[in-house]
């Protein structure tokens, strides 16, 4: 069997370039030096590649090309490598869209950094809780954008980045990643209003988690049993009345019912975080 052939068609940086696979294929190669020195129309050595990432559909490919012909071709490539930074980081292979949309954002972050026009993320501290992991992978990226970039982006523009990797690692649109965390803001606002307080604490953690799974059992009807129910009824009136308030603010936003077993599950959250504040 053949080998299959690399052709680079874009140069993105010395450690990036794009390119056209013998099997007809798009990628995007990574590799130290990969780069260096190369034009297109010259043949990548597999033994430098590191990661590549495949461009599988032709609207793909296309976005991609229009990027190419708009933006920078520096900050392309920078933004191709915080892209395999990520990937290192998390788990999962990401979406082949998120490559076109991040050099998008981040082209545009700079120009509104440029122009002194700072955009803040009013849900920045749910994104930090509520996708920890993706958080920390982009602060590790806004760091590199400053460093090779000369930019000076401010903190909120992490939990945008941790937005577009969360995205891209669960194959969610921009759309649906939004909709779920301004969905857990709304609820912890109202939980703020019954007297609950959030912080950096294992249990507003654990709470928040639980929200986000609660959402997408909802919105699937893929529930499960709660064997206490009843005793947490008795044992815990006031976290549970607060939890039917919860519920039903949940049940207004999806248009889905929450069976009383999530009901249940929810109320030993709110207990966990009522019971923390008293201690």
């Amino acid at each position: 069997m053949a080998a299959i052939e690399r052709r680079i068609i874009h140069v993105l940086s010395n450690n990036v370039v794009m390119t056209k696979l013998s099997s007809g294929k798009n990628s995007i190669v990574f590799g130290k030096g990969i780069g260096f020195k190369k034009q297109p129309g010259m043949n990548v050595v597999e033994k430098e590649i590191s990661q590549e990432f495949f461009l599988h559909t032709m609207e793909t490919i296309e976005h991609y090309e229009q990027i190419l012909n708009n933006v920078d071709t520096r900050i392309v490539g920078i933004t191709e490598e915080v892209i395999a930074m990520a990937q290192q980081r998390l788990e999962g292979e990401f979406s082949e869209t998120i490559h076109a949309a991040l050099v998008d954002h981040i082209n545009f972050a700079i120009e509104r950094c440029r122009r002194g026009v700072l955009i803040t993320n009013p849900f920045a501290y749910e994104i930090r809780l509520m996708y920890k992991e993706e958080y920390e992978a982009a602060a590790e990226a806004v760091n590199y954008l400053n460093q090779k970039l000369d930019a000076k982006f401010p903190d909120d523009e992490i939990s945008f980045l941790a937005m577009h990797f969360h995205g891209a690692r669960n194959r969610e649109r921009g759309t649906e990643t939004l909709a779920v965390v301004r969905l857990v803001a709304k609820v912890m606002d109202e939980a703020k209003v019954m007297g609950l307080q959030f912080n950096d604490s294992f249990s507003s953690i654990r709470f928040i988690s639980h929200l986000k799974g609660l959402i997408d059992r909802i919105r699937k009807e893929a529930h499960i049993k709660n064997p206490l129910l009843q005793k947490i009824k008795i044992e815990y009136p006031q976290s549970y009345n607060y939890s039917l308030t919860l519920s039903r603010l949940l049940e207004e936003q999806l248009k889905k019912p929450v069976p009383d077993d999530e009901i249940g599950f929810l109320t030993l959250h709110i207990e966990r975080l009522n019971q923390r504040e008293q201690l």
